[in-house]
């Protein structure tokens, strides 16, 4: 690209491409270690670093939807005691995953019942407490599962980061015709096979070597290839849905707090998705 066709330095925040990719990298970098990290200590490590992350984004999801003052607080208090719940029960108490979101479920009933506000239906409040409980509840309870936890988790990760890194890179080198312009006028068809291609490959090749060199058990064979196929599809759904929420409440970012990145909602939109699925699966199938 030619100097006079380089879009301006204001249209990257006041950062040029080179340096807003670099913070991108960074902040990715920072946090995918402090998830490998919690994932290797597990328990309450694995606890509070998550659960942290499901009340930023719980409160993040308030802000979006558009709660302000005493409906926000209220809103978010109610969640919040909810999230608490959840993950004691299943620290502790180790029930089933699917047992752990009644808590959060409770608390979204009571807000979408007692908090009226205009534009905002009762299912946008209810769903803020369960959509943010899915990022710590069911990772939790299968990470409790020692060494097979420990690998289910670090599969789950790749699936999202291996989806979202392969969407970026083959839609960026290949083009194409857009996925979904009106919701995310910047994915194409050819981003999201190329993140369904590798984000099945990568995941999977690394079961087969940690069965290798540790001896860690889990499924294996075609159920490996489709579970990790469906998950991976999963992932990027709901960055679609994060995407689409962000249109239909006319905001570009969830928040500020990652640089580069927005909110941390943005950068967990793929992985709460393929979380919850992950619990539901995983129960369906007993594995």
């Amino acid at each position: 690209m030619s100097a006079s066709h380089s879009p301006p330095e204001h249209a990257f925040g006041g950062f040029k491409p080179g340096s807003e990719l670099q913070r991108r990298v960074l902040s990715a970098l920072v946090l995918a270690g402090l998830a490998l990290i919690s994932d290797w200590y597990g328990g309450l490590v694995f606890a509070v670093l998550w659960g942290i992350a499901s009340i930023a984004v719980l409160r993040e999801w308030n802000l979006v939807i558009g709660l302000t003052g005493r409906a926000l607080w209220a809103s978010f208090t109610t969640g919040l005691l909810g999230i608490v719940i959840a993950i004691f029960l299943v620290l502790k108490t180790g029930v089933a995953p699917l047992i752990g979101f009644l808590p959060p479920m409770l608390a979204g009933g009571c807000i979408g019942l007692l908090i009226k506000r205009p534009g905002v239906t009762p299912l946008w409040l209810f769903f803020g407490p369960l959509y943010s409980a899915a990022i710590v509840v069911g990772p939790l309870a299968i990470r409790d599962r020692g060494s097979e936890g420990l690998l289910i988790i670090v599969w789950l990760f790749f699936v999202v980061w291996i989806s979202d890194i392969g969407a970026f890179f083959v839609g960026r080198r290949l083009g194409g015709p857009k996925l979904w312009p009106s919701v995310s006028p910047k994915k194409t068809w050819s981003g999201f096979f190329g993140g369904l291609f590798f984000g099945t490959l990568v995941p999977v090749v690394t079961v087969y070597a940690a069965k290798t060199v540790l001896s860690v058990t889990w499924i294996d064979g075609w159920l490996l290839i489709g579970i990790t196929l469906s998950t991976a599809l999963v992932a990027e759904c709901g960055d679609l849905f994060e995407s689409a929420m962000k249109r239909r409440f006319h905001i570009k970012d969830t928040g500020t707090l990652i640089p580069g990145h927005g909110g941390l909602m943005d950068r967990l939109d793929s992985y709460t998705a393929a979380a919850f699925y992950l619990v539901v699966i995983t129960g369906v199938l007993a594995i």
